[in-house]
């Protein structure tokens, strides 16, 4: 920044707190200035846009139909401003599903213990909702399990930390449980349930089960939650697919993982960052913790 940018951002404050006050004496007080140094700055400004920007008098200063229209301007400019510094002391974090359910509570409860003024925006969706979302600037960090492909995530720095496979959760009194190895055409007489708006699922169950030359999975419910799809698949026929570290998670006394008899398909978990934050000391930490924390619980399950 010239200094001559630098000046014209400290005559703007002036103008603003001026503004605010009503009265060029308060605004000096308010700003640690002596009013003659303020009246100058205020002078110099008006000349410089070649507009009287206030009426004065001897009980204060009102705007001119000039100032107000320079106050929307310089008032807009100051709240961007403040918002950009408010974000860059946030983390904004989209994340999937399966990783709001697992490992990033912990992680998150590690980040704001060791930066107690952090503050932490998480946003739980499937890969095509988070990387709109991302696209327009909502969020700055992004993990995922697939469901990228066709977004163009610009400005961004995008890691893939791991390939994962899905896996098919079921209650514990399903028919298929303790029949062995599972095939897909054994599947077919059930109904799936997924996450919602997660269209890489539906593709590729299709593609699945076209290999063998049946129709795509009859789709049961969709949903953004894992208590809802959990509880859904709790009292029915139904399989989930879901993510092994999920599956993994999940395992309970009501809830087991099926064997198969060939994989369903992988999904690579990506980390995306924005290019603005990606070098701030705490997102270097929290990726890095987040990095470890993914690894450790793929080695775990």
């Amino acid at each position: 920044m010239s200094s001559y940018d630098a000046f014209l951002n400290r005559r703007l404050l002036h103008f603003l707190a001026t503004a605010d006050a009503g009265n060029i004496h308060r605004a000096a007080e308010t700003l640690g200035l002596s009013q003659p140094a303020l009246t100058v700055s205020l002078r110099n400004l008006e000349q410089d846009i070649d507009a009287t920007l206030f009426e004065r008098s001897v009980k204060g200063v009102t705007l001119t139909p000039a100032g107000e229209l320079f106050y929307r301007h310089a008032g807009a400019l100051r709240t961007a401003s403040r918002q950009a510094q408010e974000e860059l002391k946030a983390l904004r974090i989209g994340a999937g599903v399966a990783w709001s359910a697992t490992v990033l509570p912990q992680v998150l409860r590690d980040m704001r213990r060791d930066y107690p003024d952090l503050a932490i925006d998480l946003l739980t969706g499937v890969g095509d909702q988070l990387a709109m979302q991302f696209a327009e600037g909502r969020i700055d960090l992004l993990l995922v399990a697939g469901g990228l492909a066709g977004h163009e995530l610009s400005d961004a720095r995008r890691e893939q930390l791991v390939t994962l496979p899905m896996r098919l959760v079921v209650s514990h009194d399903h028919p298929l449980v303790g029949q062995g190895l599972v095939g897909v055409r054994q599947l077919a007489g059930y109904d799936w349930v997924g996450f919602y708006d997660d269209d890489s699922f539906v593709q590729l169950a299709a593609l699945l089960t076209a290999r063998h030359g049946l129709a795509p999975p009859r789709m049961a419910m969709r949903a953004n939650s894992v208590a809802a799809l959990s509880t859904f698949v709790r009292g029915t026929d139904a399989v989930m697919v879901v993510i092994s570290s999920l599956a993994s998670a999940m395992r309970d006394d009501d809830l087991v993982t099926l064997p198969l008899e060939e994989p369903l398909w992988d999904m690579p978990v990506s980390l995306c960052c924005r290019e603005l934050v990606a070098d701030r000391p705490v997102t270097r930490d929290f990726t890095e913790r987040l990095r470890r924390a993914i690894l450790a619980a793929v080695e775990g399950g």
